[in-house]
């Protein structure tokens, strides 16, 4: 009679023990599951700033490459006109005439006659690098051309130069250069003796 209550009482212990672990164990295991999932947000989060600072840093990085001089001519009154341009590094190296010892850069190719365009592009413009640049203009005795040079400084403003009749320039007006002559843009970069000539512009 004595033992019955005292087993009853016993197992009714050890259910709420067995009750108690259980529950404990459950909340655990739900608080690290919320943990986890705060924890999940967080790194979502910050890969998603991530990934948005990524791609405003790509909208801000300028294009590879980026034309920095280019002269045109036309109405000459000649057909063996040839204008030339020219660009110059701070290492002495130059590109002109047909030929390009400037590294990472593309020189069009040389054109002579009446009318015609030559361009000088920089394949690697991540940074403006400093360029000097000339223009070398020869043609047999005095001959007309409209003449204009359109470059862009290391500080990245664009510059236009329109030849007039008596050197310096002039918008929309013909020059007559003579045999020959030249037109220096230096921006920093030492331009040697490319072309010569009796008319100078620096």
């Amino acid at each position: 009679m004595n033992k019955g209550p005292l087993g009853l009482a016993l197992l009714a212990i050890v259910a709420l023990a067995i009750t108690g672990i259980v529950g404990a164990g459950a909340s655990a295991s739900g608080g690290t599951a919320v943990v986890a999932k705060k924890k999940c947000k967080k790194h979502k989060k910050q890969a998603d700033s991530a990934k948005k600072r990524r791609c405003k840093k790509r909208k801000n990085v300028p294009p590879v490459s980026m034309v920095r001089a280019t002269v045109t001519w036309s109405n000459g009154g000649a057909d063996d006109i040839d204008v030339d341009l020219f660009a110059f590094d701070t290492s002495g190296r130059q590109a002109g005439n047909g030929s390009d010892a400037i590294p990472a850069t593309d020189l069009s190719p040389d054109v002579t006659g009446p009318a015609g365009t030559e361009t000088f592009t920089d394949l690697n413009a991540k940074e403006l690098r400093n360029f000097g640049f000339g223009v070398c203009y020869t043609a047999p005795g005095s001959t007309n051309v409209e003449l204009t040079l359109t470059y862009v400084k290391s500080d990245g403003d664009s510059h236009t130069y329109t030849a007039a009749d008596d050197l310096p320039a002039g918008p929309n007006q013909r020059a007559k250069l003579g045999e020959s002559a030249h037109l220096n843009f230096p921006d920093a970069a030492v331009i040697p003796d490319y072309c010569p000539g009796t008319n100078q512009v620096n």
